[in-house]
């Protein structure tokens, strides 16, 4: 059996929005908020674009049920249109990092993130998240 790396989502995966009904709620899962460094943009087709850096990105680890990993990681490969390691079709990188449980200071786990693969298109269209909070941004949006 492959190992079953926990996944690291930071964007439309989030509980409360609009992906998280379809590719993380109907799989038995844990999750806990955790970060990772990165550098995030929120783009205009209206999600989040990761990029390599430094500064803390904030989300939320999942831990999908062993029966269940093959099948929930084969949907979030297709939500990131990532077809395999190197392949040109992809739009993110499945990378795996280090992720920190927030709220602990020595708890380290390695996770599968997508990163955005076009970063200077990432640059130039995208929105500079400076707090590294997808879901902070946009409840920020809705108050304005």
């Amino acid at each position: 059996m492959k190992q079953q790396v926990p996944v690291f989502v930071y964007g439309t995966l989030l509980e409360g929005f609009s992906n998280h009904a379809r590719y993380v709620q109907p799989f038995g899962h844990q999750a806990f908020p955790a970060q990772i460094k990165g550098e995030m943009y929120h783009l205009p087709q209206g999600y989040p674009g990761l990029i390599e850096g430094t500064h803390d990105i904030i989300g939320t680890v999942l831990c999908f049920a062993p029966d269940e990993y093959e099948r929930a990681l084969a949907g979030l490969d297709e939500l990131e249109d990532y077809y395999g390691v190197g392949d040109s079709r992809n739009e993110y990188e499945r990378i795996m990092v280090p992720a920190r449980r927030i709220g602990t200071e020595e708890e380290e786990v390695m996770v599968y993130v997508y990163r955005y693969l076009n970063e200077a298109y990432v640059k130039r269209a995208g929105i500079r998240l400076a707090h590294g909070d997808w879901r902070r941004f946009m409840r920020e949006q809705q108050t304005e």
